[in-house]
């Protein structure tokens, strides 16, 4: 019976300080001491800088002591308060680093992207204006060529209009001519004495 107790006893014990193996990290401190037992009064084996990546193996939750192993194959003892399982921040720095350095390289890209969409823009916007200020200059060129042909034409309207008048004149002065003529003759011819008629021989 006591046999049974005292298995039962040590299971329950061995399953309250045993945890599986697993990846975890010392700590952000300058380096924790590595002990033979459970508590720091065993002798100590090494030390570990913060930030090592270690195996723990053991919890003792009345110690306090979590049982680890370093890279380096070492078993020993530490504090737990000084095992973590996120990656302590001396870890995480250079990681932190490489993405903002990331970061920072797709920002200027971006950046750069963006300028040059933008000087692209403005060419386009300023070719525009060109191409528009070329457009009104055509159309003031037009305008000038309408009123100068406007202008022709007035000349030339009023050219036609003369010669019309002076055609109308010209043929009511041979109208005129002809009608005076005609008049005179009316007028002359019955006073001219006609010629008499010699006498028939056989009257």
């Amino acid at each position: 019976m006591k046999n049974f107790v005292y298995l039962v006893v040590t299971l329950f014990t061995f399953l309250a300080t045993s945890v599986s193996s697993a990846d975890r990290y010392v700590s952000d401190q300058l380096f924790t001491y590595l002990h033979k037992g459970p508590s720091s009064q065993f002798r100590i084996i090494g030390s570990l800088n913060a930030g090592t990546k270690i195996k723990l193996l053991q919890s003792d939750k009345k110690t306090g002591y979590s049982k680890v192993k370093d890279p380096r194959g070492r078993s020993g003892w530490i504090s737990t308060k000084f095992v973590t399982s996120q990656e302590p921040s001396i870890l995480r720095l250079p990681k932190t680093v490489k993405a903002l350095d990331s970061a920072n390289k797709k920002l200027n890209g971006i950046a750069d992207s963006n300028r040059a969409a933008q000087q692209k823009q403005q060419q386009s916007l300023s070719e525009q204006i060109a191409s528009n200020q070329q457009l009104v200059t055509q159309r003031q060129q037009l305008l000038a060529k309408i009123q100068a042909l406007e202008l022709d034409n007035s000349k030339l309207q009023t050219r036609i209009a003369n010669q019309s008048e002076a055609v109308e004149m010209y043929w009511f002065m041979r109208g005129a001519a002809i009608i005076i003529m005609g008049i005179f003759i009316g007028l002359v011819l019955p006073l001219i004495p006609r010629r008499k008629k010699k006498n028939d021989v056989w009257a």
